[in-house]
């Protein structure tokens, strides 16, 4: 998890730098808000890697201590003298230190399991307003009716999800629907945002030329712009889920608990990706194509990064 913390880390700081020039320059309330959302990402999943790596911790690193305990005692019973008391002692020992140790366990998958339902919902939450502002400046005159199917399942995912954190991810039918809706509304998002901004990038090459919209490629619309990290995360999460139910091997739950662990923090980095590049778009790196010319610079406000919108939207209010 080490370096996927490193990752984490230098993402967020540069969207944290990124957005604090934004709010020099334009003084919006629109960076206050994103940088209290990646700073809320941030403490949330520092709080979630650190309870995950301490209960993996504490659940694994003891194993060894266990058994070798447990071969202790068995010793000690195996021998002549070895008195029925000494017996029952020794099984109440063993079974006190692993009682210990799994509700020492529980309380950190608590907290961990907490961290990845608030990341979750902060980062469906970000890429639906996302997607919105992307179909809002690309020319669509109801762009809230096109998140409302997503914002619904975004709601709807919500009751699996408090019930199954609340039983730690025990019962597999609200974990199992939980992982799907979150499969689907990832998936969603991203074919609503690829659409539209390949739609956008077709209706600028064919009114200005090919050359224009470039900046609309497909390797920073699926990996910058879109869920797909995420619907990559769900697919895991999912097909993990599926083998623990479907065979008795602990070594599926023991899959399905490390991509639970590791998942917040792919979701932060997701949202990370979208603000920094939003970021980078509001000083025109997605409109330089588009505005050579006098008779091009009408598409400018249509090209450039609908985070550049609402700077400039807040600004002239808050004046």
């Amino acid at each position: 998890m080490r370096w996927l913390w490193f990752v984490l880390v230098l993402l967020y700081f540069a969207c944290v730098r990124a957005l604090w020039i934004s709010r020099r320059k334009s003084g919006s309330r629109l960076t206050n808000y994103l940088i209290l959302h990646t700073f809320a990402l941030w403490i949330v999943n520092l709080i979630g890697l650190v309870t995950a790596a301490l209960a993996f911790q504490w659940l694994f690193g003891s194993t060894t201590q266990r058994i070798m305990d447990t071969e202790s005692w068995s010793q000690r019973l195996c021998l002549p003298d070895s008195s029925e008391v000494l017996r029952v002692y020794a099984e109440d020992q063993i079974l006190l230190e692993t009682a210990g140790l799994l509700a020492r366990f529980r309380k950190l998958a608590l907290i961990s399991n907490l961290a990845f339902a608030i990341s979750g919902i902060l980062t469906d939450a970000m890429l639906i307003w996302r997607c919105r502002q992307i179909w809002k400046f690309t020319l669509c005159s109801r762009p809230s009716l096109v998140v409302l199917f997503p914002t619904l399942l975004l709601v709807g995912s919500m009751v699996p999800l408090g019930l199954s954190c609340a039983i730690g991810f025990t019962s597999n039918a609200l974990t199992l629907t939980y992982f799907t809706v979150t499969l689907i509304l990832n998936l969603l998002l991203t074919s609503l945002i690829i659409l539209r901004l390949w739609q956008r990038k077709s209706q600028l090459q064919k009114t200005l030329g090919a050359g224009h919209g470039d900046h609309y490629n497909i390797i920073s619309t699926v990996f910058a712009e879109s869920a797909f990290m995420n619907a990559v995360c769900s697919i895991l999460l999912l097909a993990s889920s599926l083998y623990r139910t479907a065979s008795i091997s602990p070594i599926m739950g023991s899959m399905l608990d490390v991509w639970v662990a590791i998942t917040p923090a792919v979701q932060a980095c997701s949202n990370y990706l979208i603000i920094y590049r939003g970021t980078k778009g509001w000083y025109g790196s997605w409109s330089n194509d588009v505005t050579m010319t006098p008779s091009t610079a009408v598409f400018e406000r249509f090209t450039s990064s609908s985070f550049e919108h609402d700077e400039h939207d807040s600004y002239s209010r808050e004046g």
